[in-house]
Parts: structure tokens; sequence; C-alpha cells
């Protein structure tokens, strides 16, 4: 699958910065996580099941950045999911953007459940401030090769009492361009949401610091039709992950 023009130019432009910087600072963050259901934009990736998650992220004080994360997945695509990002972020004021290309990869997975290749990119970008943030993300051609997708979402989280609370809504669009695979049937278009309250435990024990526990509320506004033999509905989700 190839990347897009828009994509070859996020890339280049990343890599130009790090070059003419390359004696600046590249910082490592990375976490590990379990989660008692992994949904991607309100869908369940393990058929409602729990998933094991980890990611590395390299960031260049210039504000490139490449991350790697994946996850265990339980469907057609296989049993794994690992994806790519380069990007590249700022801040103007007290607004921080980020744009970027990310590779969605299925390692392992049976082309012929699928009748088409799983892998495909998107570009993205995002723009937040006070705790609120817009964004969007676009690819040429969805997965399974199932054509234009788009989606876009908005997002608010706080603090209180040491707890964080957060808020999220996206829009998927899928355009039908003759393909032979569709991701949601009956249907070209859904909402997906997420209310979260999330707690760092290093006050039990400093030990535990950056061991956090997420508790969230997940779901879309699809019918059981749309995506048969699984559980469309809304549901409480539990993560544990450690950041380091």
């Amino acid at each position: 699958m190839k990347l897009s023009k828009l994509s070859y130019a996020v890339a280049v432009a990343s890599l130009l910065t790090v070059g003419a910087a390359a004696h600046a600072e590249i910082k490592t963050s990375g976490s590990v996580a379990f989660t008692t259901d992994y949904k991607f934009r309100g869908i369940t990736q393990t058929s409602n099941n729990a998933a094991v998650q980890g990611g590395l992220t390299f960031a260049h004080d210039s504000g490139a950045y490449l991350s790697a994360w994946g996850s265990s997945i339980d469907g057609l695509a296989g049993g794994a999911e690992m994806d790519l990002l380069l990007g590249y972020t700022g801040t103007e004021g007290d607004y921080t953007y980020d744009v970027g290309v990310m590779r969605y990869g299925y390692p392992g997975a049976n082309e012929g459940n699928l009748g088409a290749n799983p892998d495909y990119n998107e570009v993205y970008a995002s723009v937040s401030a006070y705790g609120a943030k817009i964004g969007a993300a676009y690819s040429d051609d969805y997965f399974a090769e199932s054509g234009k997708f788009s989606y876009v979402y908005a997002s608010y989280g706080t603090t209180y009492k040491d707890v964080n609370l957060s808020a999220y809504v996206g829009y998927s669009k899928l355009y039908d361009d003759g393909k032979s695979f569709s991701v949601v049937k009956n249907d070209d278009n859904y909402v997906d949401y997420k209310v979260a309250a999330s707690k760092d435990l290093g006050f039990l024990d400093k030990g535990l610091t950056g061991v956090s526990v997420e508790v969230a509320y997940i779901g879309t506004d699809l019918k059981e039709a749309d995506l048969p033999g699984l559980n469309v509905d809304g549901s409480v989700v539990a993560t544990v992950s450690k950041a380091f």
C-alpha cells in the first residue's frame, strides 16, 4: 500500500527537522498496559476480551518523534497489531499542535479471511489547549483496502481531587469506492464515545508512581446488525498501565 503525497511530505519534513538539529537530545518514553477490552474508535479489536499493550517513543527536542505501539488482538486481522508513527509536535502560545503519519500493521494476518491486505496508513493532525483537543485523521485506503476514510474527534480532560476525568467523541466516515470489504455493514458512518476516570497509584506507595488505573465507558451508536457477532453496546473497560 503506497503512502499518499501528504504522508511523504510529513515524513520528509520530520526527517529534515531532525537532520538540521542532529546534536539535540532525543528522549525516550514508553508504557505497558493490560486492558479488559481493546476498543479502537469504539469497536472491540479483541472480541470483547482482554489485551496486553505496549508502546515506545523517541522524541527529538526539535518536536519530531517516532513511536511504535502494539497490542494483542483477536479477529480476522490475526493476533497482533503493530503501529508506527512519525510526527511533529510544537506549541504556539497556549496551543499545542501535532501532525504526522501512522502505519497500522497486522503481522501474521490471514489475508484470505479478509480477501485483502489489512495494513493501511493514515495522516493525522490535532490542536489542543486548556484541556480541550480537536483532531482529524484521513486514509486514502482504509483497513483491508476498503477505500477512503476520514475521522474527526473532540475531547476534554480535567483533574478533580487528583482524579483525571475525560470525555471524548469521534465520527467515522467510510466512503464507498466499490471495495470488496466493508468494515461496518449497513452503514457508512458512525459515532463513538468515551468517558473515563483515571488515577496514578503513586499515592499508595512510591514504588507505584507511574502506575495508573483507568475505568472508562466506551460505546458507539452502531446496532448489532452493523457488526454481527460482536457486542456493540456501550461497556465498561478497565485498564492498568505503567509509564516509564
